[in-house]
């Protein structure tokens, strides 16, 4: 796929932001479809809004775990999805895909503009079903809530509605989209508002800005992943030529950050694994330089890790998860740094922040060779982590305390070289990639 995946947000972005006469005349506005191959037939997942060419927006909710099989339709064509980009609330997928041959060209709806209030009662549901057919829902109630933090309608509708199924006034503006349904009464939903949708699309438009071009991937070079253990290889590779005093490198970057992670490539396992954060989104390639790699390979590979399920295993429950201080005179054997209620760019300067986190969980016997890995992202998006090992113990499963300090692990590296950004910063930790626990702290 050729184009910018940056720049096709961009272009969905303003699609859905314009609030002139709608789609051009020439152009029929209806919903695609999204389907999963991976079976032995293909199942139908719901019904996507496109909001420009090659791209669709759709609920989180219906978007599988695996997401190598999946396709999109117009009714007449399908194309293999290219790359499925999630809200960090797991509310609202936009869907990438390549839209060459022949198609029906669809227009998008745009967004109801900021300032306008319609009543959702005003508004229909344009939803779909496995057969291609459009039914159209009427609005019978409507409230405001807040879901996962963020600001959404409760609808009760006159009949079903799948997730992905766009709200629309009558002028054919985009007025909400599904994205779950609730739990309690008859055909009750919960849709994302308009300024939701916006936000979302903005949001993850700055997460790319790093990726110049979406291309073919490298042939022979393959990506697998088990959870957030994630394989690059390049057996069948014809590796790319190089000059004298070169070396190849395999370059791996998150599509969300400014730094590179790089590895020798002519050696004789032609194969690298490491852990990466879920819910992010990579680039893998070969590039070919005299010194160290600065810059994106030609050709690459990108792919999603996925969204990281609960930590569950061994009835594992986290008690406390935060940042911590050690002594002015470092810790004495037998001490541990004190968790702050208050986190200062002065603290983590001085050496002495530690990430420090208490669980506790049932075994009856040491568990060893488990992967644990830490993740700290800062308020501009960017993702550091620390890979290390994870040990369940029996003498340790009441009140499992343990620390590392921040400076060592270089979670806070790159941050502290451009001096650290004022906002909010997330930090996690997974257990042989399940979330075991996640927390975040303010820089003012």
């Amino acid at each position: 796929m050729k184009k910018s995946l940056a720049a096709l947000l961009l272009l969905a972005l303003m699609a859905v932001l314009c609030t002139g006469a709608g789609a051009e005349e020439s152009r029929e506005m209806d919903l695609f479809d999204l389907w999963d191959y991976g079976a032995e037939s293909m199942t139908w997942l719901s019904s996507a809004v496109p909001v420009s060419e090659g791209a669709l927006i759709v609920s989180a909710s219906v978007i599988p775990e695996n997401r190598e099989h999946l396709a999109v339709s117009d009714g007449k064509t399908f194309w293999d999805v290219e790359a499925v980009l999630t809200d960090d609330e797991g509310l609202l997928s936009v869907v990438f895909y390549d839209p060459e041959g022949d198609a029906v060209r669809y227009g998008s709806w745009p967004l109801l503009p900021w300032g306008d209030s319609v009543p959702a009662v005003d508004c229909i549901v344009r939803s779909g079903d496995a057969m291609g057919s459009r039914i159209n829902r009427g609005v019978l109630s409507a409230e405001d809530c807040i879901f996962r933090g963020r600001r959404c309608l409760l609808l009760t509708l006159s009949g079903p509605a799948v997730p992905g199924s766009p709200v629309l006034t009558a002028d054919g503006e985009l007025a909400g989209m599904i994205v779950a349904e609730w739990a309690e009464g008859m055909y009750r939903v919960l849709a994302l508002t308009p300024e939701e949708i916006a936000y979302t699309l903005a949001a993850t438009a700055s997460r790319l800005h790093n990726l110049p071009a979406w291309q073919d991937p490298p042939e022979g070079l393959t990506v697998t992943m088990q959870k957030n253990l994630v394989t690059v290889s390049w057996k069948d590779m014809v590796l790319p030529e190089k000059n004298e005093g070169e070396t190849l490198y395999l370059v791996v970057l998150d599509t969300g950050n400014d730094y590179l992670r790089y590895y020798p490539a002519e050696t004789e396992k032609r194969s690298f694994s490491l852990l990466l954060t879920p819910g992010r989104y990579y680039l893998a390639g070969m590039t070919a330089c005299a010194g160290v790699p600065d810059g994106v390979p030609d050709r690459y590979a990108v792919f999603g890790v996925p969204e990281a399920q609960p930590l569950t295993d061994h009835h594992f429950r986290p008690l406390r998860t935060t940042i911590a201080e050690a002594p002015q005179d470092g810790l004495k054997n037998g001490e541990a740094p004190v968790p702050v209620s208050e986190v200062t760019e002065e603290l983590l300067r001085s050496g002495r922040a530690y990430f420090y986190s208490a669980s506790s969980y049932e075994v009856s016997e040491t568990i060893e060779g488990i992967t644990l890995l830490i993740t700290l992202t800062d308020p501009d998006g960017v993702n550091y982590s620390y890979e290390t090992g994870w040990v369940y113990g029996p003498e340790y499963m009441s009140e499992d305390i343990w620390y590392l300090p921040l400076r060592d692990t270089g979670l806070l590296e790159g941050a502290e070289q451009k001096d650290y950004p004022k906002g909010v910063y997330h930090i996690a930790y997974y257990v042989d990639g399940d979330l075991a626990d996640a927390f975040e702290f303010e820089l003012k």
